[in-house]
């Protein structure tokens, strides 16, 4: 007949050491399995929680971004509104008729309160005259021959160029200058009409 070996305690009372309790070796390596299984249940609940931390974060961060573009398209189809008003303006400037001063003023606080609302959702207009011709930014309609200008400045812009929160929405159509002898002739006669 086989006997098990009871667990039994065995402690004494005025000893500050720790408890010795014996078992069989069958609970002992039962025991032993329960803690490897215990600790690769903890490791798979520490990724899940990385895993789920992780997803929270790129979720708020895809959030962020969809918010500060959901308007791009839109954004984007009031920019000839912005031109307009720009050429209207432009078109009126210099009038000494008091209807057309009129006219003039009422346009001008339409464009500044469209431009101030587009500003507060992220647009802004890229600064292009005097800087350096930048192909990430401007695109380059034509060229203009300046003695004064170094070669590759903007001289001239035809058409504004927006941002939408640091992102390019649309590029500058400007005018680059260059000296007089880098123009090829097809430019020449191109810049003469």
């Amino acid at each position: 007949m086989t006997h098990k070996k009871k667990q039994s305690l065995s402690s004494t009372p005025d000893s500050d050491g720790p408890e010795t309790v014996q078992i069989s070796r069958t609970e002992h390596e039962e025991l032993l399995r329960k803690a490897e299984e215990f600790s690769q249940i903890q490791d798979r609940l520490l990724r899940s929680a990385a895993d789920f931390d992780n997803a929270k974060k790129r979720l708020a961060k895809e959030r962020e971004e969809f918010l500060k573009f959901a308007l791009e398209g839109t954004i984007y189809d009031l920019l000839p509104t912005l031109d307009h008003f720009e050429l209207a303006l432009a078109h009126l400037e210099g009038s000494d008729d008091e209807k057309t001063k009129s006219i003039q003023d009422g346009f001008l606080l339409i464009q500044k309160q469209l431009s101030s609302a587009l500003a507060e959702r992220g647009l802004k207009r890229l600064e292009t005259l005097g800087k350096p011709f930048d192909p990430h930014q401007h695109e380059a309609v034509g060229h203009v021959v300046s003695p004064k200008e170094p070669e590759g400045i903007v001289v001239e812009e035809a058409l504004a160029g927006y941002q939408l929160n640091g992102k390019l929405l649309r590029a500058a159509k400007v005018k680059v200058s260059v000296q007089s002898g880098t123009l090829s002739s097809e430019e020449k006669s191109e810049e003469l009409t």
